[in-house]
């Protein structure tokens, strides 16, 4: 009998409540013991307390993270999570969970694809915090998308090559935070929507197809000192009563759009130290476009304004 089996034989044989924490070692390129993440995952179902596992090798599953709590994934000399399905799944989903983090790996949609499925998805008033990972190449979707009340903590790492839509998407009320984040390569940098709330620190969003950063439908953005440059449409889009608050040295330059554009009852709020300059080829760095937009404040450095009451 392998010592995996003895390992779950004896963990099933443990009365529940009796075990607090396990940790796992999960090797993907082993034909023996655990070789994936998902068999590691039905191991902690049988333990209340928090699990950790830790990963090595390239593992090529779509991973479900369903109802845990307290669940740790590390990555081991560069670990990676693959898409199997051609991106027909996403790569990891977490759903109706808490607390669920996620260390150091690079994961992989499926950008050969043509689907909307994005790399990885936190959905259902879900708690997930990923530190030092690299999630990339959604065919349709986004890098990493929030939904449905859950709460998002992004800590470094790069969103990066998801062409087909954007690296970070916070929908339906659901908040995200991004400290030391890059966003580059993607057709957006970031969407916020209907509700949903982003608070970036100290991160970039680079080299975006289209926009920068796009709020709407009563999104809000707080972008203290954040980097918004060299994409190739607008820096900042607000639209549809969404708001944006701007501060500490943040730098909005270098986009082939406008800087900041603003539409249809938005606002934006400059709380001083930061930079709007060089967009649009001279045509507006921040720029008012009609139905009741405002702009509170200013920048310490501003090209053009255009049409701001």
């Amino acid at each position: 009998m392998s010592r995996f089996i003895l390992y779950l034989t004896a963990l099933l044989l443990i009365p529940v409540g009796t075990v607090s924490a396990a940790t796992l070692q999960v090797n993907c390129a082993a034909k023996e013991g655990l070789h994936s993440i998902g068999a590691a995952l039905k191991v902690l179902q049988n333990v209340p307390g928090p699990g950790t596992i830790n990963v090595s090798g390239a593992c090529n599953e779509d991973v479900v993270i369903q109802g845990m709590d307290r669940v740790t994934l590390n990555a081991v000399n560069g670990a990676s999570i693959n898409d199997p399905s051609s991106g027909n799944n996403a790569t990891l989903s977490i759903i109706d969970s808490r607390t669920i983090t996620v260390n150091n790996f690079v994961i992989n949609g499926y950008a050969a694809g043509t689907s909307g499925n994005d790399v990885v998805d936190c959905q259902r008033a879900s708690v997930c915090v990923f530190n030092g990972d690299t999630v990339q190449n959604a065919p349709g979707g986004a890098g990493i998308g929030v939904f449905s009340g859950s709460y998002v903590d992004i800590e470094g790492g790069s969103l990066q090559n998801n062409t087909g839509w954007t690296g970070l998407a916070v929908f339906n009320g659901a908040r995200a935070i991004g400290v030391g984040v890059t966003s580059q390569g993607n057709w957006r940098g970031a969407v916020v929507a209907m509700g949903g709330h982003l608070q970036v620190y100290n991160s970039t969003f680079t080299s975006s197809i289209d926009i920068g950063i796009m709020a709407r439908q009563g999104g809000a953005l707080v972008c203290s000192g954040c980097a918004v440059t060299g994409n190739g449409g607008e820096g900042i889009h607000l639209e549809e009563n969404s708001v944006a608050s701007l501060s500490s040295s943040f730098s909005v330059t270098g986009n082939g759009g406008a800087g900041i554009s603003l539409w249809n009852g938005s606002n934006a709020s400059f709380l001083g130290g930061g930079t709007v300059t060089n967009n649009n080829g001279g045509q507006g760095d921040v720029v008012c476009n009609p139905h009741y937009t405002t702009v509170n404040g200013s920048p310490d450095t501003v090209g053009k304004i255009v049409n701001c009451p």
